[in-house]
């Protein structure tokens, strides 16, 4: 697979304070954990297979601010046994931000 990423991958090193969820029309997915962002998008951990090219909003919470992202899915990968176990998801997601820099820099990733 031949990389096209326009922007560098940050490492999450430490996972926010607030709660991450992954809206969809049908319903919320509760984010396991942030992996990596970049000026274009975020990858995170999810327990459920989402199609490519859903549209999706992210959504952060915690005590006095809620922050909600548009976005859409890029690419949905199951995870091996082993590396599902590290990350405690069992696959991992790309999505697609419309704004990410606003969105990172207030919620403190950025």
């Amino acid at each position: 697979m031949v990389e096209q990423r326009k922007y560098q991958r940050l490492d999450v090193a430490r996972q926010p304070q607030g709660k991450f969820r992954l809206l969809t029309p049908e319903r919320a997915y509760p984010i396991a954990a942030i992996r990596d962002l970049s000026g274009s998008g975020i990858r995170v951990f999810l327990d459920t297979l989402l199609t490519e090219r859903l549209d999706v909003v992210l959504e952060y919470t915690e005590a006095t601010l809620k922050l909600e992202m548009q976005g859409r899915v890029a690419w949905c990968a199951e995870q091996d046994e082993v590396e599902a176990t590290k990350s405690a998801a069992r696959y991992v997601v790309g999505i697609e931000l419309f704004s990410p820099f606003l969105f990172m820099s207030m919620a403190g990733l950025y």
